[in-house]
């Protein structure tokens, strides 16, 4: 009866194994998908890869983080907000159930910082004061659980960079955070080659063009 008992225990950590594996896999391949999105259909068509690994993995949280973070990227590829709310809405019930899965995660609440910028965007005069709070609230507490993730303010650092000199922003406004974010960069390192990871190039892009504006 041991020699059985042992037997279907090693066959279960071998299937897990095989399971996680097969998992890791699935996701290394669509997270390197990421650079190659150009349009909205290639930001939802990778959404749905995402989003069908998380229905097979239900009690994973980073597939339904990488699904939402991609209906948000559409509202950057869209050049009309016809339908960025309707993808917002989506990328929300997405990082929800991440949330549920994975509770006070900085990455988690970074997203959500980052959908409420991308509700601002659609209308900027209306929903600065609603979504703009939003975003901070957001941000703050995704630092305050992990003061060294370099993506909130990254987020922070881009929406001034954005914002007109004469509402706050601009340049000059944005360097600081954007330096800040940089510092963290350099000594960030995900925990695994799954984790969220993204941000650095972009920071360096603008620094480089902050620097140049300067000299």
């Amino acid at each position: 009866m041991k020699i059985v008992l042992t037997f279907l225990l090693c066959l279960i950590i071998i299937c897990n194994g095989i399971a996680d594996d097969k998992y890791e896999k699935e996701m290394k391949k669509n997270i390197s998908k990421i650079s190659e999105c150009k349009t909205t259909d290639d930001y939802i068509k990778l959404a749905n890869r995402f989003e069908r690994v998380a229905l097979a993995e239900k009690e994973k949280w980073l597939p339904f983080y990488y699904s939402s973070f991609m209906y948000v990227l559409t509202c950057y590829a869209d050049s009309s907000n016809e339908q960025k709310d309707m993808h917002l809405d989506k990328s929300v019930s997405l990082i929800e159930i991440a949330d549920s899965l994975e509770p006070d995660n900085s990455e988690i609440y970074t997203l959500k910082g980052m959908i409420s910028q991308a509700r601002m965007q659609v209308n900027p005069m209306n929903r600065w004061q609603k979504y703009g709070i939003e975003a901070d609230n957001n941000f703050k507490i995704a630092t305050k659980i992990d003061s060294l993730n370099p993506r909130p303010d990254y987020l922070i650092g881009i929406g001034l960079y954005y914002t007109p000199k004469q509402f706050g922003g601009g340049s000059e406004a944005a360097k600081p955070l954007l330096e800040k974010s940089m510092n963290k960069f350099e000594q960030f390192k995900p925990a695994n080659d799954i984790m969220p990871d993204w941000g650095r190039e972009h920071v360096e892009e603008l620094l480089n063009e902050i620097n140049g504006i300067e000299k």
